[in-house]
């Protein structure tokens, strides 16, 4: 009888042992996930530089990313554009020659 009563006091235990450890593990994660999901990604901007290129193409899609304009021409990408330039341009139109020009 006292070796069940040792086996039980054991396995309680054991049972205890390991709910603390897995809710500490849990918490753990928590505060990683949490952290990493609160780190903001940055937002990459291009300048345009075709020197001597030429562009062709059309506007593909259009966003409003983080309260910035831009628009997506397939093969070179998102522009920033101003806001009456983005809603004058419409998905498909051919690429504007403001897009076109080299950046600042």
């Amino acid at each position: 009888m006292e070796f069940i009563k040792d086996g039980v006091k054991f396995a309680a235990s054991l049972l205890i042992v390991m709910v603390a450890w897995i809710g500490y593990s849990y918490l753990m994660y928590q505060s990683g996930y949490k952290q990493a999901k609160s780190e903001v990604q940055p937002v990459l901007l291009y300048t345009v530089d075709n020197a001597g290129g030429v562009m062709v193409g059309t506007i593909t899609d259009k966003e409003i990313i983080e309260g910035r304009y831009t628009v997506t021409a397939h093969a070179y990408g998102k522009f920033l554009v101003t806001k009456e330039q983005y809603e004058a341009i419409k998905v498909g139109d051919p690429i504007p020659d403001y897009l076109k020009k080299r950046g600042n």
